[in-house]
């Protein structure tokens, strides 16, 4: 552990707490967002535009957190303070930020199939702000007794692309793809 001190690397534990907060950061703006368009959202067009930005936000979000640490290992690993890294750490910490949020989605299918909950679908799309436009037009009675069985699933899917998104970030950034100067000059 005094290695990862001295070297300025950060931990598993560490980079998952980030992540999360990263995570917890789009959900609410993807929730705030799709709120403020409320106004609008009559519309299946405007459902759709929102769904799309919501996907843009969230995703873009997921790749910035796996982009600076990827920028970080390379100037680490560029000053000789310390080894290269495991390569597919962010596809780890991405499949444990995906199965964090698979369980809103888990308790939504327990609510449908039990019944033993009342009106958690308000809850769920506040905590799930990536979904909360996508479930406007998938739940349009807002009743979960309405919805089909079919939805949690769609709703964790729309979650499944985080490890991708976060090792996509992560390579960007430890290669260096965005530097001003490889993209001028090569």
């Amino acid at each position: 552990m005094d290695y990862f001190a001295k070297s300025g690397r950060k931990s598993f534990g560490k980079l998952l707490l980030i992540g999360l907060g990263y995570m917890l950061l789009a959900n609410v703006l993807c929730t705030i967002m799709t709120i403020s368009t409320a106004a609008f959202i009559g519309e299946a067009f405007i459902k759709v535009i929102v769904v799309i930005l919501a996907f843009i936000i969230f995703y873009s979000l997921m790749f910035t957190v796996g982009y600076k640490d990827g920028d970080r290992e390379q100037k680490l690993v560029h000053l000789k303070k310390a080894d290269p890294p495991d390569e597919h750490r962010w596809i780890k910490l991405g499949i444990l930020l995906a199965l964090i949020m698979f369980i809103p989605s888990i308790v939504l299918l327990i609510d449908k199939i039990s019944g033993m909950y009342y009106d958690v679908l308000l809850v769920y799309r506040i905590i799930d702000g990536l979904v909360y436009a996508l479930s406007l037009l998938l739940i349009p009675e807002n009743s979960i007794d309405a919805m089909n069985i079919a939805v949690p699933f769609v709703f964790m899917l729309c979650y499944a692309l985080i490890p991708v998104a976060t090792h996509l970030g992560y390579y960007f950034g430890y290669t260096q793809k965005f530097d001003k100067d490889k993209i001028m000059y090569n």
